[in-house]
């Protein structure tokens, strides 16, 4: 019984993320010291993490980064009713100045490097590929979290597109899926419209250099992931509503 129902709370979480624990009284009809019995055993095993405090806390699955924001932003039809100033870069140099943030989230100096190379290459992509041609939002949104040993990072535009980008440069390039894998797969010759193919195979040459790592990107209706946790990052952005922009998610294991 026990089993099951801690079964059933991390479902609720894992659907309802940061959930109360007035939500999992509510949704199992248990009582309140039965929750508490259950989350504090779950919070033990490592499987859940508990966050604020008081009639505030929430609970939710240890390791899993919370993207419904930048999901919301990143799928809106019209311009976004909210740009948090804290998570969008609207200028390169905004983005580069918030770079070195990634050497405070517990990354080895080796590690650093090459995150903030990964990271650099796809904001920079944002803006290579984008000047002038913002739908309606311009930047990036450029987003750090730091959940059970693990570093999420999500960048993220409301641009045209990796499709409409490389069919200027090959018209034979006709889907999105099509785009994406060229784009982080095949060597292009690398004049000014086509930097973004290489730019992002180094970028995949990095996150499949080791184990621990992993990413994945959309691009209108393509998807593509690459890495040892890559299909944990494909997962988190299979739940984006299709945009006409760019999304990617790495994940990179800290030691």
């Amino acid at each position: 019984m026990k089993t099951a129902t801690r079964a059933r709370i991390m479902e609720i979480i894992e659907k309802q993320s940061g959930t109360r624990p007035s939500d999992l009284i509510q949704a199992l009809a248990l009582t309140p010291q039965a929750i508490h019995r259950h989350l504090k055993s779950l919070l033990g095993k490592g499987l859940l993490e508990r966050r604020g405090a008081g009639p505030r806390v929430r609970y939710f699955i240890a390791g899993k980064p919370q993207l419904q924001q930048v999901a919301g932003w990143y799928g809106a039809r019209a311009a976004p009713s909210e740009s948090p100033p804290d998570l969008i870069c609207e200028t390169r140099d905004s983005f580069a100045g918030r770079l070195p943030r990634l050497t405070k989230t517990g990354l080895s100096e080796d590690d650093q490097s090459l995150v903030i190379a990964a990271v650099g290459e796809i904001g920079n992509n944002s803006f290579d590929h984008n000047l002038g041609s913002w739908k309606d939002a311009p930047g990036c949104w450029y987003q750090i979290q730091v959940t059970g040993r693990r570093l999420w990072i999500c960048i993220a535009d409301r641009g045209q597109g990796i499709l409409k980008s490389l069919a200027r440069v090959d018209p034979t390039i006709i889907e999105a899926q099509s785009a994406l894998t060229v784009a982080f797969e095949k060597i292009l010759s690398g004049r000014a419209p086509e930097r973004r193919g290489n730019g992002l195979k180094y970028v995949r040459n990095i996150i499949t250099g080791s184990h621990h790592r992993g990413l994945a990107c959309r691009s209108g209706s393509g998807l593509v992931d690459y890495g040892e946790f890559g299909m944990e990052c494909r997962s988190e952005l299979a739940r984006f509503p299709e945009s006409e922009g760019t999304v990617t998610l790495i994940v990179w294991s800290l030691k």
